[in-house]
């Protein structure tokens, strides 16, 4: 008997969606009274279902598409069967903030009771006037708000970093100085203003200085790795003698520079005098100290930079806009930092099964 030898089969796959329009038609017969008991959801004749609101909202927030592009984006995929309208797709937009509200409380009450926050800010047009989103996060939540103003007002107006107990991670703004217990300043920017001053000038001071904080940051960043809680006390007393006897060099430079009317020269002068303030200085290297707080503000820039590339796509037409998009968005990022898809998430919103983490 002859045994055929089985070779083994190469494996390829076609990964594709398919795209249906499903239109569900209920039918209601009077009763006795001639009277049509329709289902609240069912009040005009006709309705969207969620998966198509919460795709639209998705386009238009996550993706940071014009409702133009979303309107077009859907009737072509539908072949023209879905034609929205631009009134429906805002409407659908204040629902979903709407929805969203038990979540965006949740999101509070877990950045209220952290160890610490990011924060920063981003300018935004409206209709060609000048607004900020003001933000605080963490590893896992994202709170965006959007203000006329960026001052100690606006912090008052919005009523949460004002009540924080935190620790306040920022950049070098005094916008955040009255908020949290404690401070610390940005690592990733002190390290840009330093190579902005040390590739114009050339101060060998100054590129110490960089490369004793980044040496410093590598080296916590290994003993976190390793499950280390601190630095030895032995480690941060050397930490500090090398940062002062580097900062008396680079302000030794400083001053015997002559060209005083070069802006840079003023620069180096601004950063100088941070690192010399006592208050300044323990915001700046408050990393070393502490180890449970990331020794940048990243983590709050990348929650804000679809604000900025909403604003090279389209523009915000109103206040109110720019609040709900603020709302959404703050949703979307923290459903996104603990893998939980904002589409289906928006989608069980417009169900009225919100699931809040």
């Amino acid at each position: 008997m002859n045994l055929i030898k089985i070779k083994k089969a190469v494996i390829r796959k076609v990964i594709d969606i398919d795209i249906k329009t499903k239109v569900t038609v209920y039918k209601y017969y009077p009763d006795e009274k001639g009277k049509y008991n329709i289902k609240k959801e069912h009040n005009t004749a006709i309705q969207y279902g969620s998966k198509l609101k919460a795709m639209a909202v998705n386009l238009m927030i996550t993706a940071n598409n014009s409702t133009d592009a979303v309107v077009e984006f859907i009737n072509s995929i539908t072949n023209g069967i879905i034609r929205l309208s631009k009134g429906t797709l805002i409407e659908w937009e204040k629902k979903s903030a709407k929805i969203l509200e038990p979540q965006i409380k949740n999101i509070q009450k877990n950045l209220m009771e952290s160890y610490y926050t990011n924060a920063d800010e981003s300018q935004i047009k409206i209709n060609g006037q000048g607004y900020n989103i003001l933000g605080v996060s963490n590893k896992k939540y994202t709170r965006l708000w959007a203000s006329k103003n960026k001052s100690q007002e606006a912090i008052e107006n919005i009523g949460f970093l004002n009540h924080y107990q935190g620790i306040v991670v920022k950049d070098g703004t005094s916008l955040y100085n009255n908020c949290g217990i404690k401070r610390a300043q940005c690592l990733s920017h002190i390290l840009r203003y330093i190579k902005g001053v040390s590739d114009f000038n050339h101060h060998s001071g100054a590129i110490e200085m960089s490369k004793l904080l980044s040496e410093i940051n590598e080296k916590r960043n290994k003993y976190i790795e390793e499950g280390r809680e601190a630095f030895k006390e032995e480690e941060k007393k050397e930490f500090d003698r090398e940062f002062n006897n580097i900062f008396k060099k680079w302000k030794k430079e400083w001053m015997k520079s002559t060209e005083e009317n070069n802006p840079v020269y003023e620069e180096e002068r601004k950063l100088l005098s941070r690192f010399e303030d006592k208050k300044e200085k323990a915001e700046i290297l408050y990393f070393i100290k502490d180890f449970k707080i990331p020794s940048t503000n990243n983590q709050i820039e990348r929650d804000l930079r679809p604000i900025k590339i909403k604003q090279k796509i389209g523009k915000f037409r109103s206040e109110k806009g720019a609040e709900l998009y603020a709302e959404i968005r703050s949703c979307i990022n923290t459903y996104k930092k603990q893998n939980y898809s904002s589409f289906s998430m928006l989608e069980k919103g417009f169900n009225g099964e919100l699931q809040i983490i």
